[in-house]
């Protein structure tokens, strides 16, 4: 057993909650957020601030950053620095053994990641979501529930794939750039922009 803290507590933390206690290997020990500090402790022996983090940080404790912002998440990953991270994978979830998982991450219930795809850290891997193989995600991503990733793809820093979208083989999707949901992705997306409809058009600002 592993004691863990987790940081945030908004709506993406309750899910990844419920996704280590089902994983049953690691305890929920405390959770920091800035906002929800007068909140009951939801299971864990402690609250506190986020700021309060380098008090806790302890050789034997693994984090996990329970914030579906992708921006957000990488941004408190760069504040906490050298901390080892928790995996959390659902028992439900479908993983190749030929598949890479970096520390971090999380994969939620029903999902499938195919052989030979690499998931970047702390990236959020969603309910039914489809990650085929060869597919090579960067950190800070997020796959939404019940989109399909088709073989070969590339997605950049902090990619959002909405709900249901569809990437088509080998297309590379730049970093930070949205895609929305239901969309159908069919060639490669410029960073930071967002993209919607079948096939998916470019949103010009």
């Amino acid at each position: 057993m592993a004691d863990v803290i987790i940081v945030g507590d908004g709506g993406h933390s309750k899910v990844v909650r419920e996704c280590l206690e089902q994983q049953g290997v690691d305890t929920i020990i405390g959770i920091l957020d800035n906002k929800y500090t007068s909140y009951e402790k939801n299971g864990a022996q402690f609250r506190a601030p986020f700021d309060d983090f380098e008090q806790y940080k302890k050789d034997t404790t693994l984090w996990f950053i329970a914030i579906g912002d992708n921006k957000a998440r990488a941004g408190v990953a760069a504040k906490l620095g050298d901390v080892r991270y928790a995996t959390i994978i659902h028992p439900t979830a479908i993983i190749s053994k030929a598949a890479t998982i970096e520390p971090g991450t999380v994969i939620m219930p029903l999902a499938v990641v195919q052989p030979d795809s690499v998931i970047g850290a702390h990236t959020i891997i969603n309910t039914g979501a489809i990650v085929e193989h060869d597919v090579i995600i960067s950190e800070a991503a997020h796959v939404s529930p019940r989109a399909t990733v088709t073989g070969g793809v590339k997605i950049g820093t902090g990619v959002h794939v909405g709900a249901s979208a569809v990437v088509n083989p080998g297309v590379d999707l730049g970093a930070y750039s949205v895609i929305g949901a239901g969309a159908v992705v069919v060639g490669d997306t410029e960073a930071g922009m967002t993209y919607v409809g079948v096939p998916a058009r470019k949103l010009e600002r």
